[in-house]
């Protein structure tokens, strides 16, 4: 896959042997049909937010095992959770299963969401800051920021 690296420059936590992308050059492989991107979270995760994009596929971390035949080996893979702590395990777990084209989203939707990239979610979000937090206006001690 284009554009990877073998360490994350956005996220802290690292496995040897899984390759990262930043968001910018993910987002370009996804909207022009190089990559598909795989959500890692829980469904009822995605229920509240997601990436509304074509090429987004949902297979939980919990149930990954038993989605390998609806995963295609040729195809570039990029992996996504929260913080990239998730979809860096699925990585090293696809590339040990055989899968030759995985990439996990450097820094996760943490990073996405702050770059202002296609977003979608059911809580309120301030421009300014990108969270639902007191420095936005919310009660006090909400505990985002």
């Amino acid at each position: 896959m284009k554009n990877t690296t073998d360490k994350p420059t956005l996220q802290e936590f690292d496995l040897p042997g899984v390759k990262h992308i930043n968001p910018e050059h993910a987002l370009k492989a996804i909207e022009i049909d190089e990559a598909i991107l795989i959500d890692v979270r829980e469904e009822n995760e995605v229920k509240l937010e997601h990436m509304p994009l074509p090429n987004v596929l949902n297979h939980p971390m919990s149930v990954i095992m038993d989605r390998l035949t609806n995963i295609p080996k040729d195809a570039n893979i990029i992996l996504g959770c929260p913080e990239g702590v998730r979809s860096s395990k699925v990585a090293n777990l696809l590339n040990r299963q055989g899968y030759p084209n995985i990439a996990n989203l450097d820094g996760g939707f943490k990073v996405w969401k702050a770059r202002k990239l296609p977003w979608e979610s059911i809580f309120a979000v301030d421009s300014d800051c990108g969270c639902d937090c007191s420095s936005c206006g919310e009660s006090q001690g909400s505990g985002c920021c």
